[in-house]
């Protein structure tokens, strides 16, 4: 089903229209760059995705996933999906990303789905497309302007 739920390429409306985001990566990754009007909701906490990260290193992404459903189920994945929920019924038109727009995000969309039947968007490209996006825009409107010195 993830392969159906709707991805967000259009970076500029989102950002023009001061779209509400929530950002899945955790919390450390949150406190070293964010976006204007988003909230950290992460999927892992800091400590999960440390586990994770190196089961992925030293075992592949398999069994990472694994550990991480692992890990993140039962009242743990509740709390965090209620939280999910409370932002989305406040932003209906808000979307989600994680670093890449990878398996965080699409976690999180497909459980806020099988939960609640509701399709919310996400970035596709995550946190890197966006920060790339605004970088090459502000590039972009640099050379289109002449400097008074």
């Amino acid at each position: 089903m993830s392969s159906e739920l709707t991805q967000i390429a259009d970076f500029t409306q989102l950002f023009v229209s001061d779209t509400p985001l929530i950002d899945t990566r955790a919390p450390i990754e949150f406190d070293q760059g964010a976006f204007p009007f988003t909230q950290s909701l992460p999927l892992m906490s800091d400590s999960e995705r440390e586990l994770i990260g190196t089961c992925y290193k030293n075992k592949g992404q398999e069994q990472a996933v694994a550990l991480g459903h692992e890990l993140v189920q039962g009242e743990v994945k509740q709390a965090r999906l209620d939280t999910w929920l409370e932002f989305i019924k406040n932003n209906p038109n808000g979307a989600l990303y994680c670093f890449r727009g990878g398996m965080r995000s699409q976690i999180t969309q497909q459980w806020i789905y099988e939960a609640s039947g509701i399709n919310y968007p996400r970035i596709k490209g995550g946190y890197k497309a966006l920060r790339r996006f605004l970088i090459d825009e502000t590039d972009r409107i640099m050379n289109t302007i002449t400097p008074i010195v």
